[in-house]
């Protein structure tokens, strides 16, 4: 009867023991479950991340890229457009525009009289430009160098000339009209100091830009001066 009381009491005390057991293991697993859980997600959740953060990093560098090329691309333009171009040089017998015209130059002289009574002050030596200018609009221009007039403009020796006159040979008289697509020889003269020598000048020529439909007047009109060339030479004759 004892013997049986105590094989009853170690039964209790090992069913005891395993149901113990089985809720520590379960409390322990019921903890260290989420840690792991929470390791395992970010394991997966980290080269997704990596990703995105290196994508992200590339379209940012892109960006900053085309932002930097468009702001490159204006800023040249800005200085395109706030340093002109220098004209070109042009020689005799090359053509250049004037105004609404186109000019040949072709001579270079020194006179000691000039080609009209109507030129210049009397008993001045003129530095005289011989050529042949053409009218190149559709109708009659009394202002075939543009309004106002862009004559050429006469330097020599760091020193800047008044305006000259243009004299239509055939006439010696001053030019007033030119018809359409009809060239004329023309000289355009203009008056040297007492003391000036004979020595190398330069001539810059300008002409007005041809807009079909201007904006503001909503008509063909000739605008905005622009240079157009530089001829550079020794006048012949002359002291």
């Amino acid at each position: 009867m004892r013997d049986k009381s105590v094989i009853a009491g170690l039964g209790l005390f090992r069913h005891l023991l395993t149901l113990f057991a089985r809720q520590s293991v379960a409390a322990i697993a019921s903890r260290v479950e989420p840690a792991r859980d929470f390791r395992f997600y970010v394991a997966m959740v980290r080269p997704l991340l990596s990703s995105a953060f290196r994508q992200i990093w590339v379209r940012i560098a892109a960006t900053i890229g085309v932002i930097a090329a468009i702001a490159a691309t204006w800023w040249m333009k800005v200085e395109e457009a706030r340093v002109p171009d220098a004209p070109p040089r042009i020689a005799f017998d090359q053509p250049v525009k004037v105004g609404r015209g186109v000019f040949t130059p072709r001579r270079l002289t020194v006179e000691n009289t000039a080609p009209s009574p109507a030129a210049g002050a009397k008993g001045s030596r003129k530095l005289v430009l011989a050529g042949r200018l053409e009218n190149v609009t559709g109708e009659s221009q009394v202002a075939v160098f543009g309004f106002p007039e862009l004559l050429p403009v006469l330097s020599s020796g760091g020193r800047k000339f008044p305006a000259p006159q243009v004299i239509l040979d055939r006439d010696k008289e001053p030019l007033r009209q030119l018809h359409p697509r009809v060239a004329e020889d023309v000289s355009i003269v203009w008056d040297l100091p007492e003391n000036w020598r004979a020595q190398e000048v330069a001539i810059e020529f300008s002409a007005e830009q041809f807009k079909l439909k201007d904006n503001l007047y909503a008509k063909a009109s000739w605008l905005m001066p622009y240079p157009t060339g530089v001829l550079t030479a020794r006048p012949e004759g002359g002291a």
